[in-house]
């Protein structure tokens, strides 16, 4: 296992406006920070659906930069402040996994997320050797 750390401040080379890196790289794997829904640039909150729809469709961009897909995906944490959008969260997130194969996944429910949004996503995927940011 490779010591080196990379880190990838935004796909789309926007300045980030927290302290933290949008995803890190340690040689085996990409791991993404947890990801809110956004609108236009701007956090934004909406339906579990939309807001799940939105958070994946970031995830998938990023994954993409790396050159991976949602199959290198090997786990999902996922942070949400209502138990019952649980399964409006699940009909969103599906089709994001044609394959079928979904990765390991936790979901948590928490008090409050970050600008009133309901939903909150971060994941793992398995780098590829070509891998690169």
């Amino acid at each position: 296992a490779s010591s080196c750390l990379t880190s990838m401040q935004r796909h789309n080379n926007q300045p980030h406006a927290f302290p933290f890196s949008h995803a890190v790289l340690d040689g085996q794997y990409a791991h993404l920070s947890g990801v809110l829904a956004t609108k236009d640039g701007k956090i934004t909150a909406g339906s579990a659906k939309d807001e799940t729809t939105s958070c994946m469709q970031q995830i998938v961009a990023t994954l993409a930069a790396l050159k991976l897909t949602v199959d290198d995906i090997t786990r999902v944490n996922l942070y949400i402040t209502d138990l019952k959008d649980f399964d409006e969260i699940n009909k969103a997130y599906r089709p994001f996994f044609p394959s079928g194969r979904f990765p390991a996944r936790t979901c948590v429910a928490v008090a409050s997320l970050l600008a009133g949004t309901r939903i909150e996503i971060e994941v793992t995927a398995k780098l590829h050797p070509h891998a690169k940011i």
